[in-house]
C-alpha cells in the first residue's frame, strides 16, 4: 500500500513513449530558469527560434521551449523535477546550476526516461549511477583539477595554500586538486574549510601568516569566494588566487570589486573566441537582447542545439532511441568546444579555457592548456594500449572492449576524467617514449595497435629551444599518432618549404615506418608547367570529382593549377592521407576544392603551419598556438600569476606546442570516430570560413578571406 502511494515513474516513461511515437505535437524542451540571471534560458529560446525558422521545427514539429523555476534548494528543485517528469511532451530538461541539486534531479528524470542535460553541474557523483538518460555537458571536477593543477605548475608555483566551503561540490574538487597537485611535485602547505553561509573568515585566514605559500586555491560558491577574497586582501596577501569555475559566475566582479584582481579561473566560452560559429551566435545574442552574451547563454544555445542533432541524428524523439543516440553518436561542435560522449555520458574534447580577473573584466590566458592537452592525450593513449593488452582484442574487430553489442567501435568507456591515466601515469608518459601509434587504415585513425619510437615528450616541446625543423618532426609524429597513415602523400611545390616537407617525410617515414609518396609540382618557368595536349587534359580513371572541365581558353592561364590536379587525382588513388604544403603557390581555393575531394577518396588532407590564413579543406591542421606574449597588452594579464620566472620564459614553454583543429564532418565522412578520450588534444573545431585569429593585412590575405567563405565544416 505504501509503494502505491509513491511515484509510478514507470507509467511516466510509458506515456513519454506513447507521445514520442505519436510523433504529432510539439517537441519540447524543459529550461529550468538559472538563479543566478536569465541568460542561460535565453541562449535555449535563441537557440529555438533559430531551429523554427530555418528548419521548421524538429522532424516537422515545432521545438517549444517550456520555462520552469530554477532554485539552488533542494527540496523545492525535487518538486519541479516531478512537475517536468509528468509532462510527457518534454523530451530534455537543460538546467539545474548546482550539481548538489542536479544529482539528486537525475533519479527522477531517469525513472522518468527524459534525457537530462546539466548545464553546469561537474561533480564526479553525476554519471556514477551508470544512468543512461543523463549527460554531462562541463567536464567532471577531476578534469578541472588536473587543468588547474597543470597551469599552477606551468606557472611556477610550488608552494599551494587550499581554502574551500563545505559543501560537496566544493570539497571534491579541492581534494582532487591536492591530489592533482601533489603528483606534480607542488607541495599543498596550508589546507582549511569554512561554512557558505559564515560572513566572517578572518580567524582562518590569518593562519596564513605561519605559512609560506606562492598562490591560494580556492573552491567555493561565487558569493562565499568573494567575500573571502575580500578578507584575504585585507588581511595583507596578495598572492594570485586560482578557483573553481564557480568564482566565474554571477556577479563575482562587483562582488570581489579589486580584490578579485589577479584570480585565474576555468570556463568554457570566452565572447571573443574567433570563429563564424562564434560571431553568428554573439551577433544574433546582441540582437535578440541587445547585451552580449556570457557563459552561460552560450551552454543554454550549444545545449538547445546539441538535442536538436541528436533528434535528427535518432529521426526519432522516443527516449531510449535519444538516449543512446546521445551516447553513441559522432562528436559535435559548439560554441562552447566539442561535445563527444563515452557509454557512461562523460563527456571529451570540450575542456576548460582559463581566464584571468584583471581591470573589471576576464581575460583568456592564451595557450596555457595546450601542456595538459598533449600530456592527456598521450595518457590516453597509453591506458588504451595496456586495455588492448589485456583484453588482447584481435586488431580490425571493431568491437570496443566494455561498449554493449552494436556500438561504434570508438565509444568505448573510460574509468577516468579526460585526463586518461592517473596523474604519475600522466606525467611518466609526458616524459617516456610515446606507446602505441594510430592504426593504418584512415577509417581507423586515432586509435591504438602498434609501437614505434619518437621524439614526442611534453619536456622536449616545453623546455627545449628548438628549430623549426625539429618541431615540425614532432609536429609530424603527432599527426601520425593520431591519422595513423601508413602511405603518406606530399604535392611539393618547387620551393625551400617544399624541400623541407620532403626531408621531413623521409626522415620521418623510417623512423616510423611508413612510405612517402611524392608528386613534385613544376616551377613556373619548367617545360612541364606547359599546357598538356588536349588528349591528356581528361580526368584519370577513378578521379572522378578531383578534374573539372577547364574553361574555353583557360588552357594556357593555369599550368600550375592543372599540374596540382593532376597531382591530387594521382595521389587520391594510392596514399592514407595528404600532407599538404601551405606555401604551394597555389590558389586556396584550388586547395581547398582538391582537399574536399580527397574524401570520397577516404584520403584527410592535414598541414602543420605558423599560421593558417585561408581555408584549405583540411581534415586536421596543427597550427603555432598563436600566444604572442611578447606584446604588452597580453603579456600584462600574466603579470603577477606567474612565480620565478618573466613572461618571455613562459613563452618559451609555449611557442613549441601546436594547437590541434579538426574538422569533425571531415571525420564523420572519412568514417574516422575516434575514441572520446583522445579529442582532448582537439583545441578547436574546423568551420566554415575557418581563419587564423589575425585580421588579413593584405591583398592576398583579404582574398584568401574571402576565398574561405565556403570552408570545410564542423557537424554541428
Amino acid at each position: 500500500m505504501l509503494g502505491g502511494c509513491g511515484h509510478q515513474y514507470g507509467n511516466l516513461a510509458e506515456a513519454r513513449v506513447a507521445y514520442a511515437r505519436e510523433a504529432r505535437g510539439p517537441v519540447v524542451i524543459a529550461a529550468v530558469e538559472d538563479p543566478l540571471g536569465p541568460g542561460f534560458v535565453q541562449g535555449i529560446e535563441l537557440a529555438a527560434q533559430e531551429i523554427n525558422a530555418a528548419d521548421g521545427g524538429l522532424l516537422g514539429r515545432p521545438l517549444q521551449v517550456r520555462r520552469f523555476p530554477g532554485s539552488n534548494d533542494l527540496r523545492q528543485m525535487r518538486g519541479v523535477a516531478r512537475q517536468i517528469a509528468q509532462d510527457p511532451r518534454i523530451s530534455v530538461v537543460l538546467g539545474h546550476r548546482r550539481s548538489e541539486v542536479a544529482v539528486p534531479a537525475s533519479v527522477i528524470y531517469e525513472g522518468a526516461q527524459v534525457l537530462f542535460l546539466p548545464a553546469f553541474a561537474t561533480a564526479e557523483q553525476l554519471t556514477r549511477h551508470g544512468f543512461d538518460f543523463v549527460l554531462r555537458t562541463l567536464p567532471d571536477n577531476a578534469t578541472m583539477a588536473a587543468q588547474t593543477a597543470s597551469v599552477a605548475d606551468l606557472f611556477g608555483h610550488r608552494r599551494i595554500a587550499v581554502l574551500h566551503s563545505r559543501d560537496d561540490s566544493a570539497r571534491e574538487l579541492a581534494f582532487l586538486f591536492q591530489d592533482e597537485a601533489r603528483a606534480r611535485g607542488i607541495d599543498i602547505v596550508y589546507s582549511a574549510s569554512f561554512f557558505e553561509g559564515e560572513s566572517n573568515y578572518r580567524g582562518l585566514l590569518g593562519q596564513l601568516n605561519a605559512v609560506e605559500f606562492d598562490a591560494i586555491y580556492l573552491s567555493a560558491e561565487h558569493e562565499a569566494g568573494a567575500r573571502a577574497l575580500r578578507q584575504l586582501r585585507e588581511l595583507g596577501f596578495e598572492q594570485p588566487v586560482f578557483g573553481s569555475d564557480r568564482l566565474a559566475y554571477g556577479n563575482f566582479i562587483e562582488l570581489a570589486d579589486t580584490a578579485g584582481d589577479r584570480v585565474v579561473a576555468p570556463g568554457v566560452y570566452d565572447v571573443g573566441t574567433p570563429g563564424p560559429r562564434n560571431r553568428a551566435f554573439v551577433d544574433a545574442y546582441r540582437a535578440a537582447y541587445s547585451t552580449e552574451p556570457g557563459q552561460d547563454a552560450a551552454q543554454g544555445y550549444d545545449l538547445a542545439r546539441l538535442f536538436a542533432d541528436i533528434v535528427r541524428t535518432a529521426g526519432s524523439t522516443e527516449p531510449r532511441v535519444l538516449a543512446t543516440t546521445a551516447h553513441y553518436g559522432p562528436p559535435r561542435a559548439g560554441v562552447t568546444g566539442i561535445f563527444a560522449y563515452d557509454p557512461r555520458g562523460n563527456v571529451y574534447g570540450k575542456l576548460f579555457e582559463f581566464r584571468v580577473l584583471r581591470f573589471g573584466r576576464w581575460w583568456p590566458l592564451p595557450g596555457v592548456t595546450a601542456p595538459y592537452r598533449l600530456t592527456s592525450f598521450r595518457a590516453a593513449r597509453a591506458e588504451m594500449a595496456r586495455q588492448e593488452q589485456q583484453q588482447a582484442t584481435p586488431a580490425g574487430d571493431g568491437a570496443a572492449a566494455g561498449a554493449p553489442e552494436g556500438a561504434p567501435a570508438a565509444a568505448m568507456p573510460a574509468e577516468q576524467a579526460a585526463g586518461g591515466a592517473g596523474p604519475a601515469d600522466a606525467a611518466a608518459v609526458a616524459s617516456a617514449e610515446p606507446g602505441a601509434t594510430a592504426d593504418a587504415t584512415p577509417g581507423a585513425a586515432l586509435g591504438t595497435a602498434e609501437t614505434a619510437p619518437d621524439t614526442l615528450s611534453l619536456d622536449t616541446l616545453t623546455t627545449a629551444r628548438l628549430s623549426a625543423a625539429e618541431r615540425n618532426r614532432i609536429w609530424l609524429t603527432l599527426a601520425h599518432e593520431i591519422l595513423g597513415f601508413k602511405r603518406l602523400g606530399l604535392v611539393v611545390p618547387q620551393t625551400g618549404a617544399g624541400s623541407a616537407a620532403v626531408g621531413l617525410a623521409r626522415t620521418l617515414a623510417d623512423a616510423r615506418g611508413f612510405t612517402v609518396e611524392i608528386c613534385e609540382l613544376p616551377a613556373p618557368d619548367d617545360p612541364a608547367s606547359a599546357p598538356a595536349p588536349a588528349e591528356s587534359r581528361t580526368a584519370p580513371r577513378h578521379a572522378t570529382g578531383l578534374h573539372r572541365p577547364e574553361p574555353e581558353g583557360s588552357a594556357d592561364q593555369a599550368p600550375l593549377e592543372r599540374a596540382a590536379v593532376r597531382c591530387w587525382s594521382r595521389l587520391a588513388r594510392t596514399v592514407d592521407a595528404l600532407f599538404v604544403v601551405p606555401d604551394s603557390g597555389l590558389a586556396p581555393t584550388l586547395v581547398r576544392r582538391l582537399n574536399r575531394t580527397l574524401r570520397d577518396f577516404g584520403v584527410p588532407a592535414f598541414a602543420l603551419a605558423q599560421t593558417l590564413d585561408a581555408d584549405l579543406g583540411l581534415t586536421l591542421g596543427l597550427v603555432a598556438s598563436g600566444v604572442d606574449l611578447d606584446d604588452p597588452r597580453v603579456a600584462l594579464r600574466f603579470d603577477g600569476v606567474l612565480r620565478g620566472m618573466k613572461v618571455h620564459a613562459l613563452n618559451r614553454k609555449l611557442t613549441n606546442l601546436p594547437a590541434v583543429s579538426a574538422d569533425l564532418a571531415a571525420f564523420s565522412e572519412l568514417g574516422i570516430r575516434p575514441d572520446p578520450r583522445l579529442l582532448t588534444l582537439v583545441s578547436r573545431a574546423i568551420e566554415p570560413g575557418f581563419m587564423a585569429a589575425r585580421p588579413a593585412t593584405s591583398a592576398g590575405d583579404a582574398a584568401a578571406a574571402s576565398a574561405a567563405g565556403d570552408g570545410a565544416s564542423a557537424s554541428h
